[in-house]
Parts: structure tokens; C-alpha cells; sequence
């Protein structure tokens, strides 16, 4: 009898599949099958192979076959700000160098330039959509579409000009036409962004949760970042930020809190009532100092957390690796408890859990039949990462970005053996050696 077999577009085989179900399993000597940019069957090799014959196959034997990770919270076109002024307090970097720097050098040709710059580094560690506040979104939307990659993106709102606009309501505007541009596409969403409470006023904040939910959007805000913002929110408003913006009834399932660092056990209950997500971004807060967020305490009532690495002026690199082990050791130190934030919790930070952080959870975030095929393959046959005992634990403990071999998004090979297709590489490269402060 002649087997028959169903064609598809792309077969990826690995020595681990991790889904990312509900039961972390691992599939041994497994398959993913894709077609039309969509997850069409996952299983063990020597069923599957038995029944799909693949236009393109990409066999990646010695290694992890998982989601593509996902970056909860980054400015990108800040990459050409790295290392620019180290080991300050955050008020001190933002107010004394960040902000001059952008003053004299943001204009829509830096942020192509940056944003090249991020989305590559982004690519090359795993990275398969990542959600940005910035200037210039609509430049950064179209450097993200040529790579491939997803993005969620919000236009920054300030309550004073930024190199974008001139004005709060002409942020806002701008960002509800990007919008418009964006709700069809496949790779973009467009969010609300405004900065932080301290940066935008009350009646700006009411303005963008009315807008949110008018057409549906989520906000992203960078909340209770450091203890000073929390000391200036008590003093001024007598509450603290979240308090303060749950007075405004600005916080829902909607808000992505960046850092959310100083939380109070009243400000976790509102998180836990309102369905606030947060965005933890363990290497940032620690080389600002901001302090060390209360992940275990966030993890047991329920609070979705995903993983963030900031930007690369304040982390100073966008590798998500880096931020997972940061994250795992962070909490394990700092409250004496090596049980606590153990790798699998770490891993579900930057696949499904940063997939719900950012509402894509029904599209990525893990390789389930349905999902859109968003994956990367980690090359396992490094001294450095043998021998294997549990591929969970080597992710957060052992593997570095440059392990990362293959990229598929949305069921396209977006990098295959490390080389990334349809990008000049080496001219992105040229650029950022050539600019200067």
C-alpha cells in the first residue's frame, strides 16, 4: 500500500519541541508542520513524517524547536544610545543625558537607522515581536515590517513637545491613525502610549483610557518604576501611582505596566482586581537600581507578568536570555529562596505569558494547531550547553542569543542558520559604527 502524504509549506524537526502547553511538555525527536503561515499538526517525528511532505524542511536535529520569544516592553530606536551614560540614578540619566541626546539627535532618519539596528539585534536573539514606546512609530512600524517581525507599538505621549509632536492631542492623533493604517495588518498593532504619571496629566490619562476603549486598544505606561516616582505620587496626589491612576479608573485587563517595581500589597490587589498586565524587566531596573519588583508575590495572585529589556541605553542590550536568567537569579537572591521563579515560570514570562501581555495569546505564544507559526530553533551542539537534562533549564540557565539559530514568523524563515534574509546585514552594521555622539 502507497503511503499518501499532505503537502505543506515548511517542516521543522528538533530533538526537543517545546509547545508551551499547559503542561510544558517536551516532544522528543519532534515535528512542527506549517502551512499558509499557520501551525497545521506538532507531534513526534516518526509519526508526522509518515504524513506530510514539506515544500521546505528545515531540520535542526540537535536542537530546541520553540515559540519565538516575545519582548514586552523596549524603546528600539534607542539602540543608538547604548553605553551613552552608565551607572547613574534614572532621573539623572533620563533628565541629563537621554533626553538632551534626543533633543539634538532624533529626527525620522536616526530612527530608521535604530530601529534597524534593534530589530536585527532582536532577530538574531529570538526575538519575534516585541512592544515599543518611542517617537517616529509609523518609522519604526515599517523597519519592523520589512524584517518580518511582529510588533506593538505605541507612540510615546508626553505632556510636553517631543521630537515627533508638537502637542499631547497631536500624539494622540497621530497614534489613532496608525491605527487606522495598522488594523489589518498581520505584523503591526497600534497601541496607546502615554509615558508615565509624572509626564502627563491627569486629563491626558482619562483621554487615552476613553480612547481605549472606544476603539479597543491597550495602553502601555511605564508605573512605579522607582521609589521616588512613588514618594513625589504620595506627596502630590496622596496616593500612590497606582492608587492614583485606579482613582482615574484608568486601570483594566487593557493597561501593560512597565516595571512596577515599588507595589504596595494594596497596589497588587488592584493590579489583581483591575487585570493589570506587567512588563518585568529585571536587568534595566537593576543597573538604574530601581529597585527589585515583588515577581513571586505578583506570580501567586495571578498577575500575568511578561519579560522586557527595556531599552538598550538602560539594559544595554535587547537579548531576552540575558533578561531570563537576570530574572530567575534576581528573585532567588533577593528574597533567599532558590525554589522561587523557577525556569519554566521564566520561560512562560517571554512565550504565552508575554503573548496575554500583549492580548496575541490566541495567535502566538506557544505551538499550538491553529497558531501562527512564530518559532525559533536553538542550536544545541555547543560545549557550553551539553550535556542536556532538562531543555527548560537550559534556556534560562545556558543558552545565550547567539545559540539561535533559525527564525520563522508568521510561518515564514525570517533567518535560517543565522543568516537573515532580504536584510543588509553588514550595511546596518557600517551605520551604527559610524555614529557618534
Amino acid at each position: 500500500m502507497t503511503d499518501i502524504f499532505m503537502d505543506c509549506d515548511l517542516i521543522i524537526k528538533g530533538k526537543y519541541v517545546l509547545p508551551i502547553d499547559e503542561k510544558l511538555s517536551v516532544i522528543k525527536d519532534g515535528m512542527v508542520i506549517i502551512d499558509k503561515g499557520k501551525i497545521i499538526d506538532l507531534g513526534e517525528k516518526r509519526i508526522l513524517a509518515k504524513k506530510y511532505n514539506g515544500k521546505e524542511i528545515i531540520d535542526a536535529k540537535d536542537s530546541i524547536v520553540m515559540p519565538g520569544l516575545i519582548n514586552t516592553h523596549t524603546h528600539a530606536a534607542m539602540s543608538y544610545f547604548r553605553g551613552l551614560a552608565d551607572d547613574l540614578p534614572l532621573k539623572i540619566w533620563l533628565e541629563e543625558y537621554i533626553w538632551p541626546a534626543e533633543a539634538k539627535f532624533l529626527n525620522p532618519g536616526f530612527i530608521k537607522q535604530s530601529a534597524e539596528l534593534a530589530c536585527l539585534e532582536m532577530l538574531k536573539s529570538g526575538i519575534t515581536c516585541f512592544n515599543d514606546m518611542y517617537f517616529f512609530e509609523e518609522i519604526t512600524a515599517s523597519v519592523a515590517e520589512q524584517f518580518g517581525l511582529r510588533a506593538v507599538l505605541g507612540e510615546a505621549i508626553l505632556d510636553f513637545p517631543t521630537p515627533s509632536c508638537a502637542t499631547p492631542a497631536e500624539t494622540i492623533n497621530k497614534t489613532l491613525e496608525l491605527y487606522q493604517k495598522f488594523k489589518n495588518s498581520q505584523l503591526i498593532k497600534v497601541i496607546l502610549a502615554p509615558h508615565s504619571i509624572y509626564t502627563c496629566a491627569g486629563e491626558i490619562l482619562k483621554k487615552v483610557k476613553f480612547l481605549a476603549d472606544r476603539y479597543n486598544l491597550l495602553i502601555h505606561s511605564h508605573i512605579s518604576e522607582t521609589k521616588k516616582e512613588v514618594e513625589d505620587s504620595q506627596k502630590k496626589y496622596l496616593k500612590s501611582p497606582i492608587e492614583y491612576l485606579d482613582s482615574l479608573n484608568f486601570l483594566s485587563d487593557k493597561v501593560i505596566a512597565a516595571h512596577s517595581v515599588w507595589l504596595s500589597g494594596n497596589d497588587l490587589k488592584i493590579y489583581q482586581d483591575r487585570g493589570v498586565k506587567v512588563s518585568h524587566c529585571p536587568m534595566s531596573n537593576m543597573k538604574l537600581a530601581s529597585g527589585v519588583a515583588l515577581l513571586p508575590q505578583m506570580i501567586k495572585r495571578g498577575i500575568t507578568v511578561g519579560l522586557g529589556t527595556d531599552s538598550a541605553a538602560s539594559n544595554n542590550t535587547l537579548d531576552l536570555f540575558t533578561d531570563m536568567r537576570a530574572c530567575a537569579l534576581l528573585h532567588k537572591v533577593s528574597n533567599l529562596d532558590p525554589t522561587l521563579v523557577n525556569a519554566r515560570q521564566v520561560v512562560k514570562m517571554v512565550t504565552i505569558n508575554g503573548a496575554k501581555v500583549l492580548n496575541w495569546d490566541k495567535e502566538i505564544g506557544s505551538l499550538e494547531v491553529g497558531k501562527q507559526a512564530d518559532i525559533i530553533t536553538i542550536n544545541l551542539d555547543q560545549p557550553h550547553l551539553l550535556p542536556l537534562h532538562d531543555p527548560y533549564s537550559h534556556l534560562v540557565y545556558c543558552v545565550n542569543s547567539a545559540d539561535v539559530e533559525n527564525v520563522i514568523i508568521n510561518g515564514r524563515i525570517i533567518m535560517k542558520q543565522r543568516e537573515v534574509k532580504n536584510i543588509d546585514e553588514a550595511k546596518i552594521i557600517k551605520q551604527a559604527k559610524r555614529f557618534k555622539i
